[in-house]
């Protein structure tokens, strides 16, 4: 039987063995070479604080009393959560209806870290000549495509990143792209600056080293970046971006914030500097990018194969830390305690 690496408990995976079901039309069975997986949100779902006593009603779009105590779940060996976001291998078996691929066709799209993956023939794309490790970073991308994107980020914009996870140094990688004069990137730990001076980072900062917002300032004649863009999830993360704004700047909000608010001053730079905020596509769900119908999900995934395919998507570095099946129960364990030693993982699921 197939195996899959499936969390059973807080920070604790396992792998499990399961069953294919019949493809329906328009679906396809991929054997799974690699895959990989977020921690950032696995993280704060897993705290859950944000959802305590509260369910989302999605018709309505906002969250309402919920009294029910088991509403907030939490992995078990009975009720595993998956593991995977995006995945790479070959088309092993097509459903009818599906015109996109053949057999043995090598893809990438969004998949869980299991030895197969059944997929709807829209959620998979042609792999082509990028490596594994660079395509496996689609799905972050598609959140930080969307951060740089509808911030409207223009050619000569000074940008502040803050918090270089996988999305932050994404954000810097396609910021740079989009033509920023200056990109002032900043996080906790070295490993993380390094890379995102490789992104094309100008400026790189421990926010702990001083305060981070006068800094910005002297580097921008005492002005602010044009736009921040907040990729910690956490509200003095939060509040730092909001310091670093000009007069009239934009932060975009793109991190996975917990429980009640803390160390967030909205009655001084926010107030007071008259800030605009979004959150952007790719954060929370049921709804279309700011661009739809011209640019929707499909050409986002697109277009990120796209720049990558033509190196001009920089993810090299971006995943680390490769494990086989067996040493990645191991992962979020290593994660939680060791985080400077990995950015992103994936998962070797070749024989």
């Amino acid at each position: 039987m197939p195996r899959r690496l499936a969390l059973t408990g807080p920070y604790e995976a396992s792998v499990l063995e399961y069953e294919d079901r019949a493809l329906a039309p328009g679906e396809v069975l991929v054997r799974t070479e690699y895959a990989s997986g977020k921690h950032g949100t696995t993280f704060a779902m897993l705290d859950g604080r944000t959802f305590s006593g509260k369910r989302f009603d999605s018709e309505r779009h906002i969250f309402v009393e919920d009294k029910d105590p088991g509403s907030i779940s939490r992995p078990s060996p009975q009720k595993p959560w998956r593991t995977g976001t995006s995945g790479l291998g070959v088309v092993e078996a097509v459903g009818e209806a599906v015109t996109r691929f053949s057999l043995g066709d090598h893809v990438v799209g969004l998949m869980d870290i299991r030895e197969t993956n059944i997929c709807d023939q829209t959620q998979v794309w042609p792999l082509g000549d990028i490596d594994p490790l660079v395509a496996l970073c689609i799905e972050p991308a598609y959140v930080s495509i969307h951060c740089v994107r509808e911030s409207n980020v223009r050619y000569g914009d000074r940008v502040a990143v803050i918090g270089l996870g996988a999305l932050g140094l994404l954000a810097v990688s396609i910021a740079r792209e989009a033509g920023a004069e200056m990109i002032i990137a900043a996080d906790l730990l070295p490993q993380r600056r390094a890379l995102a001076a490789e992104y094309g980072a100008d400026h790189t900062f421990d926010p702990r080293a001083g305060n981070l917002a006068l800094k910005v300032r002297d580097l921008t004649h005492g002005m602010g970046v044009d736009i921040a863009i907040e990729l910690t999830g956490a509200y003095i993360g939060l509040n730092t971006a909001i310091a670093c704004a000009r007069v009239g700047g934009l932060v975009c909000s793109a991190g996975f914030y917990q429980g009640e608010a803390q160390d967030l001053f909205l009655g001084r730079e926010w107030h007071h500097n008259r800030l605009t905020m979004i959150v952007p596509h790719g954060c929370g769900g049921g709804h279309e990018p700011r661009g739809y119908p011209y640019w929707d999900s499909q050409r986002a995934f697109r277009t990120i194969l796209s720049m990558m395919r033509r190196g001009r998507l920089n993810c090299s570095g971006l995943i680390n830390r490769v494990y086989s099946l067996e040493d990645a129960t191991q992962v979020f364990q290593h994660i939680r305690l060791e985080p400077e030693r990995i950015i992103k993982f994936a998962v070797d699921l070749r024989n």
